[in-house]
C-alpha cells in the first residue's frame, strides 16, 4: 500500500470510472488501473467491480472509503503545515544571545517581515551563547566574537569597544581617555570568565603587563552597574552596554585589542532552514558581510 494507490482509490470512488479518475489525477488510465489492481492483489481482495458502466465499489471498497479519505486529509494537513513553514507563514525559531542590544532590532525585523514565526530567546554570556548554537539548542545566536569561530557561519552586525564604567564622582570621570597601563592595582568589578568583555579586558591588561585588583566578579551587566555605582570598583563594559544611569559615567579605555564584532552565527547546516536563512537575509540588509 502506498499513497499513489490510495489516491487512485479515492479518485475512482469519486468519479466511478477509470478514465475520469485518471483525468482527475493527471495520469493515464492504464496507470490508475495498475495501481488499483496492485492493491487488490497485494491483499487478495476486490475493491471495485469493473463493467461497461464503469467501476462500482464492492462492500469492502465502500468500507475502505472513509479511511482513505481520512488518511488523504491528514496528508493534506501535513502538506499545508510544511508549506506554511517553507513559505515562513508559520514556524518557530530558537535564538540565543549574549545581550539584548543587537538581537532585539533583528527580532523586530523578523516579526515585521514574518508575523507567523514564533521566536524564543535565551540570554547568557558569550560562551553560553556559542555553546547553545554549537550543541543545537539554538537555531542561531547573536554573540560578540573575541576569537575565530571557523566552524560557524557568521554575519557581522556591528562593532563595539570596551570602555570604563565609573561612579559619577570618580577622579577619572572628568578626564579624557584612560590608558590600560593606569589600571595597575585599580579595584575592578568584572564579569564572569565566559563574558567577551572580561576576556578582552583581561587580554589587554596582560598585553600591557598590568594587574588590576579584582574586587568582585558578577554574572550580569545589571549587577556590575550596581556594584560600580556602590563604589566597589570600576567596570569594563562595551560602550553600548553602559546604560544611562545618572550615578555612572563612561570614559574611553585605550589599549590593544579592546574592540570586537557582534555577529549573527549558526551552524552551517542550520542555514538550510528557511527561517534561519531568512534571518541572515534580514540581518544582511542592514549590516555586515557573510563569512563561512
Amino acid at each position: 500500500m502506498n499513497l499513489a494507490s490510495l489516491r487512485a482509490v479515492d479518485a475512482l470512488l469519486a468519479t466511478g470510472g477509470f478514465a475520469r479518475a485518471a483525468e482527475r489525477l493527471g495520469l493515464t488510465q492504464p496507470a490508475v488501473s495498475a495501481q488499483i489492481l496492485a492493491l487488490e492483489r497485494a491483499y487478495g481482495v476486490e475493491l471495485f467491480r469493473r463493467g461497461p458502466g464503469g467501476a462500482v465499489p464492492t462492500a469492502l471498497g465502500l468500507e475502505l472509503a472513509p479511511h482513505v479519505r481520512r488518511v488523504l486529509g491528514l496528508l493534506r494537513d501535513l502538506e499545508q503545515l510544511l508549506g506554511s513553514a517553507r513559505d515562513l507563514e508559520a514556524g518557530q525559531l530558537a535564538l540565543a544571545a549574549d545581550g539584548p542590544f543587537a538581537v532585539m532590532p533583528l527580532l523586530r525585523r523578523l516579526k515585521d517581515a514574518y508575523p507567523g514565526i514564533t521566536a524564543s530567546l535565551a540570554t547568557g554570556n558569550t560562551a553560553a551563547t556559542l555553546a547553545a548554537v554549537r550543541e543545537g539548542q539554538a537555531d542561531a545566536g547573536v554573540a560578540t566574537l573575541t576569537e575565530p569561530a571557523a566552524d560557524l557561519t557568521r554575519l557581522r552586525l556591528e562593532s563595539d569597544r570596551v570602555v570604563l564604567l565609573l561612579p559619577a564622582g570618580h577622579p577619572w570621570a572628568a578626564r579624557g581617555p584612560v590608558g590600560i597601563e593606569a589600571m595597575n592595582g585599580v579595584p575592578v568589578v568584572a564579569r564572569e570568565e565566559g563574558s567577551a568583555t572580561f576576556r578582552l579586558f583581561a587580554a589587554a591588561c596582560a598585553e600591557a603587563g598590568v594587574r588590576p585588583e579584582l574586587a568582585l566578579r558578577l554574572g550580569s551587566r545589571e549587577a556590575m552597574r550596581e556594584a560600580v555605582a556602590t563604589g566597589f570598583g570600576v567596570g569594563a563594559v562595551f560602550a553600548r552596554e553602559a546604560g544611562s544611569d545618572p550615578r555612572l559615567v563612561t570614559v574611553p579605555l585605550q589599549g590593544a585589542a579592546l574592540s570586537a564584532d557582534t555577529c549573527l552565527v549558526a551552524l552551517p547546516e542550520r542555514t538550510a532552514l528557511g527561517v534561519v536563512r531568512a534571518l541572515f537575509a534580514l540581518a544582511g540588509d542592514q549590516a555586515g558581510s557573510l563569512a563561512s
